[in-house]
């Protein structure tokens, strides 16, 4: 059994998309597919559906990606481990996020890090918010950076782990200025024609955010669901084609609100706020884990790790 079909598996998993999928992982879509079937062969049962669309995993592949994943972080642990019992091994501590803050925030105060302190080194391990909490909690990373947004709660042991708020973020209704102006896209709308919305999926952190959100306020905004996705940058990508309404991380569309090529729809009181959170165990392993936890809190001022 080869490793790289596990993380075929996985990154099919993700993508939900053959064609896709083998494009990450930077093979042919025919090689990808084979090794598919090797794995499957190796298992001994299907593990993919390959009759729907988006692709999904059978009932045996979704018992079997979380196996998958466990081991492929525990052999990566285990190799780092090994690496630190070499004097002449520089320790990389493990961060976990989600796509959209690892491709974004992390990225820019990791960057601010480095340049603070030239000795630090990471990795960053992105996955959706769920494996990311079970990174943490099973040791296989030091930090978890995620968003916080106080009605929903936390998957997490509170009383092993401590949280440190190190940044805002604003979810905000952002649309295509052309598609707007053509299609005279308006809050609140109304029942006869609603908004086309790019929405989270409802089991992602950001779906269940934005939805808890809409219920929540006493204005009624007329929505109609017409693509979902787990990613925002792939909602990015639609919106700034025209095809509908989404909400997203001001981060991430900040040049796009300047340029004008994308519009604020409503006013603020239709902006989420949430929190950068930073996630790690009340008691560090050794100094130098404390000083990096006070490093991405601070990465300019912190003292060195």
């Amino acid at each position: 059994m080869d490793l790289n079909w596990l993380q075929d598996m996985i990154c099919l998993e993700n993508e939900q998309s053959f064609t896709q999928a083998a494009q990450k992982r930077n093979i042919t879509q025919s090689a990808f597919s084979r090794r598919m079937k090797s794995l499957e062969e190796w298992v001994g049962t299907p593990l993919v559906d390959r009759s729907s669309y988006p692709v999904r995993l059978t009932s045996a592949g979704e018992q079997f990606s979380p196996l998958a994943r466990r081991l492929l972080f525990e052999l990566e642990e285990a190799r780092e481990r090994l690496r630190e019992t070499d004097e002449n091994y520089d320790r990389v501590f493990r961060i976990a996020a989600p796509h959209s803050i690892a491709s974004n925030f992390l990225a820019k105060r990791l960057t601010k890090l480095y340049l603070a302190h030239s000795k630090v080194k990471a990795r960053v391990i992105s996955d959706n918010v769920a494996v990311c909490f079970d990174l943490l909690s099973q040791g296989v990373c030091e930090f978890l950076v995620n968003y916080r947004y106080p009605p929903l709660p936390v998957n997490l042991d509170e009383t092993l782990f401590s949280t440190t708020s190190i940044g805002t973020e604003w979810l905000v209704p952002v649309a295509d200025r052309r598609a707007t102006d053509r299609a005279g896209w308006r809050f609140p709308s109304s029942p006869e024609a609603p908004l086309p919305m790019l929405a989270y999926d409802p089991a992602s952190f950001l779906g269940s955010v934005v939805a808890h959100f809409l219920r929540s306020r006493p204005e009624r905004l007329y929505l109609t669901v017409r693509h979902t996705d787990a990613f925002a940058e792939a909602i990015k990508s639609m919106c700034k084609e025209g095809a509908g309404i989404a909400w997203l991380p001001r981060s991430l569309v900040s040049e796009e609100l300047e340029s004008g090529s994308l519009v604020l729809m409503g006013g603020t009181e239709w902006a989420i706020e949430l929190t950068h959170t930073l996630f790690a165990r009340k008691n560090p392993e050794d100094a130098a884990e404390q000083a990096l936890r006070k490093a991405l809190c601070n990465p300019e001022s912190a003292s060195r790790p």
